[in-house]
C-alpha cells in the first residue's frame, strides 16, 4: 500500500453518506483524494455533494484519522484496492454503482477469467445439494471463478464444493472482513479456507462493519456485477436470490435457472425465472459453452502430444463438451485406447472430465 492517496480513501470511505455515487463526484471534482478529504463544505458544494451531506462530514471528519485506518487495515491484513486501480474487476465497472473501494482478503482473481455467480436457498431440498455437485464440482474444474455470499445453504456448498476440487471462489460479504464481523460467524473456517485454496473474501464495507440486514442488497449487487452469468440453484418466491437474479439482468448479464419440481416451493423462484427468459440449465453442458469467452484471454498451454493417437485427441477437444462415444468414433481409434490416453492427458492436465462421460480441453 505505497500510494499516499490511500489512507484518504479510507477516510472517506468511513464516512458512510460517501457512497459509490458520491464517490464517483469526489474523484471527478478533486485532483486527489487527500484534498477531497480537506475540502471546505463550498468545494464540496462545487463538486455536486449536497451540502448538508458536506456539513455533517466536515462536523465529523475531526473524528476520522486516514493513517489510522490504513494501520487497521494492515494489522488485519486485509488489502484494498480502487477503482482507479488497474486491476479493479472492469465487469464491475459496468454496474450503476460500482463501490470506489474494494476490501479483500486472498488473492482477487484477475477479470479476464470467467466469473459465475451462483445463489441459491438457504435451506436447500436434497435436489439442491445434488445439482450443486453435478454442476460446480466439474464447472470448478474449468477454471472458472465461482462467485457466492457465504450465506448457508446453496452459497456455502458452492464455495466448499469449488475448494474441494481444487477450484477458485470468491466470497462476497455484507459486513467488514474483520473476522469479529464474519456473517455466519459458524463459516470462518470455510472463509480461511477459501483463502487458502487461491481464493478471496469481499466487501465494500470497511473494517468493523456489521452484517446489517440493510447491508445485503449491496451485496447482492457486488455478486451479480462481478460476473457474466448469475445461477439459481433453488429460491423461493420472494427469496433475496431473484433479487440478485434481477440486479444480473439489469446490468445486462446472462441469467441461468435450474428448473426444480412443480411441487416444491424452492422451484417458484428458478421455474419462474425461466418463464420470464432466463436460460434454463439442466446439465453443466449449458453453462459451458459460455468459457469460450475466456479464449480470448487465456494463454495457449505448452504441450507436445507423446503419440498420433494422443496429438488426434487432442485436436478433437475444444472447450465445447465432447462424449467418449463421440471420441472414439471421431478418432476411429479402440475404445480402450481412447481411455488409456484420456487417463494420461488428465494427469498431464490437458483435458479435463465434466461428468457424464463428457470431456473438454483444460482452458
Amino acid at each position: 500500500m505505497t500510494n499516499p492517496d490511500l489512507p484518504f480513501w479510507l477516510g472517506l470511505t468511513r464516512f458512510r453518506k460517501f457512497g459509490p455515487i458520491r464517490m464517483q463526484k469526489l474523484l471527478q471534482g478533486f485532483p486527489s483524494m487527500h484534498d477531497a478529504f480537506h475540502a471546505s463544505v463550498s468545494e464540496f458544494v462545487h463538486a455536486q455533494i449536497e451540502s448538508s451531506v458536506a456539513e455533517q462530514f466536515c462536523q465529523q471528519r475531526s473524528q476520522i484519522d486516514p493513517q489510522k485506518e490504513l494501520a487497521l487495515l494492515e494489522t488485519h491484513q486485509i488489502q484494498i484496492i480502487t477503482i482507479t486501480d488497474p486491476d479493479y474487476p472492469l465487469l464491475l465497472k459496468e454496474i450503476y454503482d460500482p463501490p470506489a473501494l474494494l476490501f479483500y482478503r486472498g488473492i482477487l482473481p484477475k477479470s479476464e477469467r470467467l466469473h459465475l455467480a451462483v445463489i441459491g436457498s438457504r435451506k436447500p431440498s436434497l435436489y439442491g445439494k445434488q445439482v450443486v455437485k453435478l454442476l460446480i464440482e466439474p464447472l470448478a474444474k474449468t477454471k472458472t471463478v465461482i462467485v457466492s455470499g457465504l450465506a448457508y445453504g446453496i452459497d456455502a456448498l458452492t464455495h466448499k464444493t469449488t475448494v474441494d476440487v481444487g477450484g477458485t471462489t470468491v466470497a462476497v460479504l455484507g459486513s467488514g472482513l474483520d473476522w469479529n464481523h464474519l456473517y455466519p460467524s459458524s463459516h470462518k473456517g470455510l472463509a480461511k479456507s477459501i483463502i487458502q485454496s487461491g481464493g478471496a473474501l469481499l466487501s465494500e464495507f470497511p473494517i468493523g462493519i456489521p452484517p446489517l440486514k440493510q447491508h445485503f442488497p449491496f451485496r447482492n449487487r457486488l455478486i451479480a456485477g462481478l460476473c457474466k452469468g448469475t445461477l439459481v440453484i433453488e429460491a423461493a418466491q420472494k427469496s433475496g436470490s431473484l433479487i440478485t437474479a434481477r440486479l444480473a439482468l439489469e446490468s445486462g448479464r446472462d441469467v441461468y435457472a435450474v428448473p426444480g419440481p412443480i411441487h416444491s416451493p424452492l422451484s417458484l423462484g428458478p421455474n419462474n425465472l425461466i418463464k420470464m427468459g432466463a436460460i434454463p440449465v439442466t446439465h453443466v453442458k449449458d453453462l459451458l459453452p459460455h468459457i469460450q469467452e475466456t479464449t480470448k484471454t487465456t494463454k495457449e498451454i505448452s504441450y507436445h502430444p507423446g503419440s498420433k493417437e494422443e496429438q488426434i485427441l487432442y485436436k478433437l477437444l475444444s472447450l465445447e463438451p465432447l462424449h467418449i462415444d463421440d471420441l472414439i468414433r471421431e478418432s476411429q481409434l479402440l475404445p480402450s485406447k481412447v481411455t488409456s490416453i484420456l487417463t494420461l492427458m488428465e494427469m498431464k492436465g490437458v483435458a479435463t472430465p465434466i461428468g457424464g462421460q463428457y470431456y473438454i480441453r483444460a482452458s
